[in-house]
């Protein structure tokens, strides 16, 4: 099942292109790296819906409020005793952006109150806030930086022990970058350092006793270097280096495996942009990630990862996507697992304020070290109806099954979430 779904991404992403190509039509901006010739459903300006912000200097500001209610049938994610609820979501967010003509600066800030009007103890708070900026040394050659801090919570349907937990799982995570990038004629080379951390915290379990969960703790560094060579304005062809550390915060005694790794993946691969046809990245390549115990075996493989957006006409828009990678794992005895995906998702304009939405998606984790193999299917829809500039409706409905198999597999279930929220703006 795991290469058959790694086949089926990767002609998946192959057939999003397989049609007439129009003849390439050079951008207003001669660098053979631009990629702003399409605009999706989604991204297309709207002047008579989109929100204006509060203007503040060079500083434009955005706030936020979202009122909503979710219904769902099975608020544990288990196979058997379903229990329903329904849940209010409350969103306060804000974000920001500079007007500046050369350099940017950009962030946002939001937090989310999740009520349960039946099971309170899976009532959470989740918050997230980051900025990042741009320094434009020339045209062609840039810095970037940026910081991100996220409290969250695991959902019930996460592959760890959220299942059996008599709380949801909480935990933070801090991200940071830096990066450049120079382009000279047909050439591009890229490079950037990722660093993150994740701490995990532990949480009751029904009937008593606590499912620790400090095995999960750890910093992740990774560094990537890329390279591109243009084809055309439209094409370029790269190659890409991506190396990474996971450093785990205990050790034995204090834990039975020392669940240390590093690992690379190289892949090679186009970026594109045709006008009026498709844009996106494809990269296909090699992974592999190599654990210092003994006990954890190694994992390689083939590696996919690609976006693709085809343009049937102005009005929809269809995305596919593909990734095949190396994840750590949330279980206990397993050093991590290959997780395998594919979807797609189109976006149509009904009117220029109403937009429908609808998306299908597969997965399949296989754990490495235990006979274990996660599938998925994810199926979603929804509605978008712009009122003004200051107000829209989304209807959304989600249905989520899983099939887990193996001896160390977890319970199979099926989800149905129903969603309507009221988006208020400036």
């Amino acid at each position: 099942m795991m290469m058959k779904l790694a086949s089926i991404a990767l002609l998946t992403l192959a057939g999003a292109t397989l049609t007439p190509q129009a003849e390439a039509q050079t951008d207003s901006n001669d660098s053979m790296f631009a990629r702003d010739k399409n605009v999706s459903v989604l991204q297309r300006p709207r002047p008579d819906y989109d929100a204006g912000g509060v203007q503040n200097g060079a500083l434009l500001i955005y706030p936020e409020l979202t009122l909503g209610l979710e219904f769902t049938d099975n608020v544990f994610g288990t196979s058997s005793n379903e229990e329903s609820d329904t849940i209010a979501v409350i969103t306060p967010a804000v974000s920001f952006n500079t007007t500046w003509s050369r350099h940017a600066v950009s962030g946002d800030a939001s937090v989310t109150r999740r009520e349960h009007f039946d099971f309170s103890d899976e009532s959470v708070w989740n918050f997230t806030a980051g900025a990042g900026g741009q320094l434009d040394i020339t045209r062609e050659a840039n810095l970037v930086a940026g910081a991100r801090y996220s409290s969250l919570t695991e959902p019930r349907t996460s592959a760890g022990a959220a299942g059996q937990a008599a709380e949801p799982i909480e935990y933070d995570t801090w991200a940071s970058y830096i990066g450049g990038e120079r382009a000279s004629g047909r050439l591009r080379a890229l490079g950037r350092v990722d660093y993150s951390t994740f701490d995990y915290d532990d949480a009751p379990l029904f009937g008593g006793g606590i499912v620790d969960q400090d095995f999960r703790d750890r910093d992740e560094l990774v560094l990537t270097g890329r390279g591109d060579y243009a084809m055309s304005p439209d094409t370029a062809l790269f190659a890409r280096l991506r190396y990474n550390d996971r450093a785990y915060d205990l050790s034995p005694p204090d834990v039975p495996l020392l669940r240390d790794s590093d690992g690379y993946t190289f892949d090679v691969g186009a970026d594109f942009d045709i006008r009026g046809v498709a844009r996106g990245v494809i990269g296909v390549g090699y992974t592999e990630q190599d654990y210092e115990s003994p006990a954890l075996p190694d994992i390689d493989g083939l590696s996919v990862e690609g976006l693709v957006e085809w343009f049937p006409t102005q009005l929809t828009t269809v995305s596919f996507n593909a990734s095949r990678s190396v994840q750590d794992s949330a279980v206990a005895g397993s050093g991590g697992f290959f997780g395998t995906s594919v979807g797609v998702n189109v976006d149509h304009e009904l009117r220029r304020n109403v937009i429908i939405s609808a998306g299908v998606s597969l997965s399949e984790d296989d754990y490495s070290g235990i006979d274990r193999t996660d599938e998925r299917l994810n199926v979603t829809a929804g509605v978008t109806y712009f009122v003004n500039r200051t107000a829209g409706i989304r209807a959304s409905f989600s249905y989520q099954d899983q099939d887990s198999s193996g001896a160390a597999g977890n319970q199979d279930f099926s989800k149905n979430v129903i969603g309507l929220s009221l988006v208020l703006r400036r």
